[in-house]
């Protein structure tokens, strides 16, 4: 009783503290929509909307998702850019840091709508719309007009516990992808034996360009540097997994290991989207709680409110 006691005083003393405006979610949340605005700005809409037998029109918009941006008003091809300037024009407001109280929920709105209504998802579309759900509590409170510049009064006391919460939950679910993502990959020969990035690199429609193909390939061809690749992966992951859920220091470690991780894989696969959706989030998971000087005593109200067993 008295450790339960322990854990939720201090979990109300964090929560006083937490104040989400640092550079980490100003960083984070225009990287998750300029990944987002890659994917509209360098994909033909044909392709994001291919048709299928099942889904004639392109979209798909069963059920609640007549509610999404890329149903609202049926299929006539001027709906079609009109749809796509809004969604622009929201991404880029959220990529130069215009409001963030006012642009958390469109940015949700248009990362939910692309990705919940297009037929060739990208991977990292559902992520995407994750971390932008949850960034809607931690910025609903942030009434900066810019969020790259510095929160100088306090956050507000009825926002900082929902923002705190928002960020465990952040934390865990990126943990989560990764500890799946590498559960997954243990599950396939390849990767095992290590020898599946030398399939990708010779894939005809993945793995580097042809020009960096031909600057690397005595490289991606010799066994060991391959096996040493596909074997590090999972285990960059798992070090990313554990360290977004530990503590600040740890936490911008990890940081580093997902820019690596995902600008090698960006630069050999060309996943752009996924890898800067995937650095978004660990850039996101990596903020953490700061005290800001006129909030000093709310810590002291919690701390004496606290039960003792």
């Amino acid at each position: 009783m008295r450790a339960l006691t322990r854990v939720r005083a201090e979990l109300l003393l964090r929560a006083a503290d937490f104040d989400p405006r640092d550079r980490q979610l100003a960083v984070g949340r225009s990287l998750l929509a300029l990944a987002t605005l890659s994917v509209l700005l360098c994909t033909p809409t044909g392709a994001l909307f291919a048709p299928l037998p099942d889904i004639p029109a392109g979209a798909r918009c069963g059920g609640v998702r007549v509610a999404l941006l890329w149903c609202i008003g049926g299929h006539a091809p001027w709906l079609s850019t009109a749809r796509l300037v809004v969604a622009v024009a929201v991404l880029a407001a959220v990529v130069v840091g215009l409001g963030p109280k006012w642009t958390c929920v469109p940015q949700w709105y248009v990362t939910l709508s692309l990705g919940a209504s297009m037929t060739v998802p990208n991977g990292g579309d559902a992520a995407g719309r994750i971390g932008t759900m949850l960034l809607i509590l931690m910025c609903l409170g942030d009434g900066r007009r810019w969020h790259w510049r510095p929160g100088r009064d306090p956050y507000p006391p009825g926002w900082g516990g929902a923002s705190y919460a928002a960020h465990l939950v952040l934390r865990l679910q990126v943990a989560l992808i990764y500890l799946a993502a590498v559960g997954t990959k243990l599950a396939v020969p390849s990767w095992r034996d290590g020898t599946y990035l030398a399939e990708i690199f010779h894939h005809p429609h993945y793995g580097p360009s042809a020009a960096l193909r031909s600057a690397l390939g005595p490289a991606l061809e010799h066994r060991p540097i391959v096996a040493a690749l596909t074997w590090g992966t999972p285990v960059v992951e798992l070090a990313i997994a554990a360290s977004v859920l530990a503590g600040p220091r740890l936490r911008r470690y990890g940081l580093a290991l997902a820019i690596a991780l995902h600008g090698l894989i960006i630069v050999l696969i060309g996943l752009v989207s996924f890898g800067v959706t995937m650095i978004a989030l660990v850039t996101l998971a990596s903020g953490g709680a700061r005290r800001h000087p006129s909030a000093d005593t709310a810590p002291m109200q919690v701390r004496e409110s606290a039960p003792v067993a």
